[in-house]
């Protein structure tokens, strides 16, 4: 589990063990009502959003129901929406189901917003290696990264009402950071063009200094 890797191998000491949900000397199998409030004492956000969505009534099992209790899996984007690979599909199938409708357009949200920024971060990038300032723009850059996180918080409302504006809001960040690059990569062709200009006036100079040497060589022989 995510928990496991996370003491064992990252050597997280803040990880939950056994007891930190089982209890200690008085150690009982939580209750179905206890398993989300188990999992709400360290994920305090998560459990706050999923207590406003329509499962919280529904799922028996609270957490449980998506992340599974001992095999805790690390979260992904695949969870979320109607492939072979997500949660939605036990309950949810069907071009006329709300439920898939709405983990369809969540996650369609979150793929964009991704897209986004793995694009302008290639672009900032690339301006970076080419000697172009971005440290603005990565700065920016990250702030539109804060905005996927809120998005995939926001998810546990499974609400695309909640989750539509703050992936509209890290669409718009990414788009200002586009405009810049592209400001950035209209910058960097007009120094190549100069570079080119000047290396051309350069190899002028020196052609014409060699003929100059060369003539008067010949003068004084």
């Amino acid at each position: 589990s995510v928990h496991y890797t996370a003491l064992m191998k990252g050597s997280d000491l803040s990880a939950p063990t056994c007891n930190d949900c089982h209890g200690n000397h008085g150690a009982a199998p939580p209750g179905v009502g206890a398993v989300a409030n188990v999992c709400g004492t360290c994920h305090a956000v998560f459990a706050q959003k999923f207590e406003t969505s329509v499962h919280a009534q529904i799922f028996d099992k609270g957490c449980v129901e998506c992340h599974s209790n001992h095999a805790v899996l690390k979260p992904s984007d695949e969870m979320l929406g109607t492939s072979a690979q997500a949660n939605c599909t036990a309950c949810h199938s069907g071009s006329d189901d709300k439920g898939a409708v709405a983990a369809n357009t969540m996650r369609d949200g979150i793929d964009r917003l991704k897209a986004g920024l793995d694009r302008s971060g290639a672009l900032l990038a690339r301006l970076k290696n080419a000697g172009i300032e971005t440290g603005g723009e990565e700065l920016t850059l990250g702030e539109a990264r804060v905005h996927l996180t809120l998005a995939r918080t926001e998810v546990h409302t499974f609400d695309p009402a909640h989750v539509g504006p703050v992936i509209a809001d890290g669409l718009k960040i990414v788009a200002d950071i586009d405009r810049a690059g592209e400001q950035g990569v209209a910058e960097l062709r007009y120094r190549r063009r100069g570079l080119t200009l000047s290396l051309g006036a350069i190899l002028l100079v020196v052609v014409a200094l060699a003929m100059k040497i060369r003539r008067l060589d010949r003068t004084l022989h």
